[in-house]
């Protein structure tokens, strides 16, 4: 039987990703590993019930031979429901540019969505009450 599901993100640069989504988003790192240089190879975040691991490009690579690429091309998005949408939005509006604007969709969700710094897509969203 599965128990969770958490992902795991090919990142450029560790701890510039792990400095958004802790200024931005409010994540704290909770495990790490340090790169064989300087930095960080991989690290754990957390916020509230929500776990994202960020890893290395080359270390991932040697991981899962597989995904082998020279950029990071993404095509998975994040779709994460928020309470107090409201607020949240307004904050991140205020300190970070949003890529899709504050929508109603045909489905019922209050939506908007930011790019991290290596082009994931993040969509915040609240059911609509009626």
């Amino acid at each position: 039987m599965f128990k969770s599901m958490t992902t795991n993100l090919m990142v450029v640069d560790v701890e510039k990703s792990a400095n958004f989504y802790q200024e931005i988003l409010g994540f704290s790192i909770v495990d790490s590993v340090p790169a064989k240089t300087v930095g960080l190879q991989f690290a754990i975040l957390a916020k509230d019930n929500l776990l994202l691991m960020i890893e290395e490009q080359q270390v991932f690579i040697e991981e899962y031979p597989v995904l082998q690429t020279e950029k990071i091309h993404p095509s998975i998005s994040l779709f994460i429901e928020v309470d107090g949408f409201n607020d949240f939005y307004q904050k991140v509006k205020a300190s970070y540019p949003i890529n899709t604007e504050l929508h109603q969709t045909f489905y019922g969700t209050n939506e908007f969505a930011i790019v991290d710094p290596d082009g994931y897509v993040l969509t915040f969203k609240e059911v609509v009450e009626e």
